[in-house]
């Protein structure tokens, strides 16, 4: 083969090299990629003849969008979807559509981006539209709703029923019916969630928003005190919230310690 020839084929098989990997990196970044697996996690995949298969899930797997993940009991899958961090708790059943929409059929699942996003979350019974961005958790109640609980985050929330609410770090609103309507809201405790709650603090790696939750801890603390009366369990119907009282506010001298540690004061 002639040099001259040699040479259109080599830039001509480059050429396809780069065709083919920007081909994976695009169908890489508009799907959803397992980035971490903890434990036992599966897809449940249905083709167009509505047969079901069940294949485990993998870190680095690309999740078919629709696709079912399945995460088993003390297990948690870190999903990153269009610049956005998803986490799976332990015991959840949830699946990813297009135009990010998440559908949260049981437990919990985290979402974590600094950009701006439009996401839609719905439930059994419950969808709603998050606008801004923030660290944010999403747990179902056994009503068919779901609790709406902004660790840091800014923007609105918006329902079919409820219209638009401003979102505020630490006020959990529960999200439920359908058409969906706002239930009451309450202030949480963020350092009791960052204490107790796995989808923050049981990750190989942390969050890149970490820096912004500590600042909202503190801003609670020094807002609220610590001055906590309750803790919010499940809404185990469309009118009860199981809710438990402390009998004494948490001891505020180990909460300041705490935020001491998160900023690492010396």
């Amino acid at each position: 083969m002639p040099d001259f020839k040699l040479g259109r084929f080599f830039k001509f098989s480059i050429l396809i090299a780069t065709v083919h990997s920007v081909a994976i990196f695009l169908c890489a970044k508009s799907q959803p990629i397992a980035r971490h697996v903890q434990g036992k996690s599966e897809v449940i995949l249905t083709d167009e003849s509505n047969k079901t298969k069940i294949v485990d899930l993998r870190t680095n797997d690309i999740i078919q969008l629709d696709a079912l993940i399945c995460t088993g009991r003390g297990s948690r899958t870190e999903i990153h979807h269009k610049n956005i961090i998803y986490r799976l708790g332990s015991m959840s059943v949830a699946s990813w559509e297009a135009d990010q929409s998440i559908k949260l059929l049981d437990g919990s699942f985290l979402f974590c981006s600094s950009e701006d996003a439009n996401v839609t979350i719905s439930s059994n019974e419950g969808s709603a539209k998050f606008s801004g961005s923030g660290t944010i958790i999403f747990e179902t109640t056994q009503n068919g709703g779901f609790k709406f609980i902004p660790i840091e985050a800014r923007g609105t929330l918006q329902t079919s029923k409820g219209g638009i609410k401003e979102v505020r770090s630490g006020r959990m609103i529960l999200v439920l019916g359908e058409p969906t309507y706002f239930g009451d809201a309450y202030d949480i405790d963020l350092m009791l969630m960052i204490k107790t709650s796995r989808l923050l603090n049981s990750f190989p790696d942390p969050l890149p928003s970490f820096g912004r939750i500590s600042l909202a801890i503190y801003a609670q603390a020094l807002k609220l005190k610590g001055k906590f009366n309750a803790l919010i369990g499940d809404a185990t119907t469309k009118d009860n919230l199981q809710m438990w009282k402390f009998d004494t506010p948490h001891d505020e001298k180990k909460n300041k310690g705490f935020i001491n540690r998160l900023f690492r004061r010396k």
